[in-house]
């Protein structure tokens, strides 16, 4: 009760503050001479409307042909490819960490020695793989 009543007695300056409403005479101080009021507005010509919607020409449509969509399905197959290889850099990364930490290796039990040069050595062809990939991916741009 008694902590209730000094946080009362905190609060209650703060919340008749908050509750004060400020007047928009502040508003009047700073001077805004390029601004428009209503009458400026009601002075002006008024804006020309047409009866009908204008009639638009039909926009063109353009078709890819064969061989520009057979490039993009190519390129969309190899980046799909250098998505996958990466992966299994990152899976083959994973299985020397756990190789290295004794935590366990490809069937949970460490084998440091085979787990990191079958890992090390799957990593290094598929950077080969990757190299080539990026190359002819470059060619085909």
């Amino acid at each position: 009760m008694k902590k209730t009543l000094i946080a009362l007695a905190l609060l209650l300056p703060a919340m008749a503050v908050a509750q004060e409403k400020y007047p928009n005479d502040d508003l009047d101080i700073a001077a805004k001479g390029d601004a428009y009021t209503n009458a400026d507005v009601r002075k002006l010509a008024p804006l020309p409307v047409t009866g009908a919607a204008v009639a638009l020409a039909p926009m063109p449509v353009v078709t890819a042909d064969r061989a520009t969509l057979a490039l993009a399905a190519r390129r969309d197959e190899m980046l799909l490819d250098l998505d996958m290889m990466n992966a299994e850099i990152g899976y083959w990364e994973d299985v020397i960490a756990a190789a290295q930490s004794g935590v366990g290796g490809i069937n949970d039990y460490p084998r440091f020695g085979h787990d990191t040069a079958e890992a090390r050595g799957s990593i290094n062809r598929l950077r080969r793989h990757i190299f080539l990939a990026e190359e002819n991916l470059s060619r085909l741009r």
